[in-house]
């Protein structure tokens, strides 16, 4: 199953549903795209030659809150439009014909809504579930519509206690050997690190350099995380402590 996305000026993105062509007839020059590619589990950036600096700004930012809808353990891939011949797995992808897949259009302006049951059915906004959920006044089915995913910083937890200063990338990059050489337990995949006040994705670099291609792991911050409580339903945690300070926890899954 392969998307297409097509990122617009007024930072909405928006899926192409109504051709039936081979998606690298879809692409134009002049604009930016994302590219779910369900079976390879890669989020493509394409890049066109022609598009503006801003609609390249804005596809990097969509890319990881489009990666954050499908799942963590996605990788994503960025490309000009002049690079897509070094990526062979994306070449054979943009060859398809569009199909339905697991990322949703993101649309700035639409609020968060549930369909609440439990009598009479009633439409509430992300705010009003919270808001119930905490005083304890919610025994409704809840259905979710709309956007998955709307990051929002506004209520950033305050820097100064160990546990919400960030790290610096040097100890990124020590906490991420550190897992790296503990490995991960067979039978599961690593798919999100909490290190700090930030949650990161760790995702695979892909270079050609003379003919070979290089995989670096790299640290990505989540930045289109959901707001309130939930439960990692699904996922193991697995805690680093360092000096008697926990300094990461890896959220580990299953594999299919």
């Amino acid at each position: 199953m392969v998307q297409i996305l097509e990122v617009m000026d007024d930072g909405e993105v928006h899926e192409i549903k109504d051709e039936e062509k081979p998606i690298k007839e879809l692409l134009n020059s002049d604009r930016s795209y994302i590219i779910n590619d369900d079976d390879e589990r890669i989020v493509y950036l394409w890049k066109g030659s022609e598009c503006s600096v801003r609609s390249k700004f804005i596809g990097a930012q969509k890319l990881q809150e489009v990666r954050g809808q499908v799942g963590l353990n996605y990788s994503t891939i960025a490309m000009d439009e002049e690079e897509q011949d070094e990526h062979p797995k994306f070449l054979e992808a943009i060859e398809e014909t569009r199909s339905d897949g697991f990322a949703q259009e993101i649309v700035e302006d639409q609020d968060l809504q549930f369909e609440v049951g439990g009598g009479p059915t009633k439409t509430r906004t992300y705010q009003e579930v919270m808001s119930r959920a905490k005083s304890g006044q919610y025994n409704e089915t809840i259905e979710q519509s709309g956007p998955l995913y709307k990051g929002d910083d506004s209520e950033a937890p305050v820097s100064g206690s160990p546990a919400t200063q960030e790290f610096s990338q040097d100890k990124l990059d020590e906490i991420l050997e550190v897992l790296d050489e503990e490995g991960v337990p067979e039978g599961y995949e690593r798919e999100m690190i909490i290190m700090g006040p930030k949650a990161y994705s760790v995702a695979e670099k892909k270079q050609t350099f003379l003919g070979k291609e290089q995989v670096e792991k790299v640290l990505e911050p989540i930045s289109s995380l959901p707001e309130g409580i939930f439960f990692a339903e699904g996922y193991v945690p697995r805690v680093l402590v360092e000096n008697k300070t926990v300094v990461a926890i890896e959220f580990l899954k299953k594999e299919e």
